[in-house]
C-alpha cells in the first residue's frame, strides 16, 4: 500500500509541476554557441537572451527573441512543445579576409587579415522543446535564421543556424 501511495504522490507532484515553468538557463551548441536564459512572461510567451560566441565570423553578440510556445499533443508525452519567435541582435564580428596581390618583382603575396565590425541584425527562431521535469531540465533543437548588417557596406543572410540547447529549470 505504501508503494502505491508513494507512486501516486510522485506522479501527482510531477504532473502538477510539469504544467509550466518560469525560468531556465543553459548552453546552446551550434553555429552560434552561447549561454542562454529564458523567462516566461505569460503562459505561452517567453523572452530568451543568448550571449553568443563564435558563429560564422568569430565574434560576440547578444541575441534576444520573443517566443510563443505551444504544446504538441502526443500519445506518449505531454512535455513536447513547438516554439517560434522573432527578435534581434547586436555585437561585433571578426571575419577573416584573404588577399592576394603581386609585388613589382612578380612575387605573389598572400595576406590574411582579421577586421572587427559592429553588427546589428534581425533574428527568427523555430524549434522543438522537450521538458524533463524530474531532472529539471529542457532539451531543445532549433533553427535560428538571421539577417545581419555590419560594417559600412556589408550584409548577410544565414538560414542554417541550427542549434541544440540544454537548460536547467528553476
Amino acid at each position: 500500500m505504501k508503494y502505491i501511495f508513494t507512486f501516486f504522490f510522485v506522479f501527482c507532484l510531477s504532473t502538477a509541476w510539469a504544467q509550466k515553468y518560469k525560468n531556465s538557463a543553459g548552453f546552446r551548441l551550434g553555429k552560434t554557441d552561447g549561454i542562454t536564459y529564458k523567462r516566461f512572461l505569460a503562459e505561452t510567451g517567453a523572452v530568451e537572451f543568448i550571449l553568443g560566441f563564435g558563429g560564422y565570423d568569430h565574434g560576440m553578440q547578444i541575441y534576444t527573441t520573443y517566443q510563443w510556445h505551444y504544446q504538441i499533443p502526443t500519445q506518449f508525452t505531454e512535455s513536447l512543445y513547438l516554439y517560434y519567435g522573432a527578435g534581434g541582435h547586436v555585437g561585433y564580428i571578426r571575419p577573416y579576409s584573404n588577399r592576394k596581390y603581386y609585388r613589382g618583382d612578380s612575387t605573389v603575396v598572400y595576406e590574411n587579415e582579421k577586421q572587427t565590425y559592429y553588427a546589428i541584425g534581425v533574428d527568427g527562431v523555430i524549434g522543438l522543446e522537450y521538458r524533463i521535469f524530474t531532472v529539471p531540465m529542457t532539451v531543445s533543437m532549433e533553427l535560428k535564421p538571421y539577417f545581419e548588417y555590419y560594417g559600412l557596406r556589408y550584409a548577410q543572410f544565414r538560414f542554417w543556424d541550427f542549434g541544440f540547447t540544454v537548460k536547467y529549470i528553476f
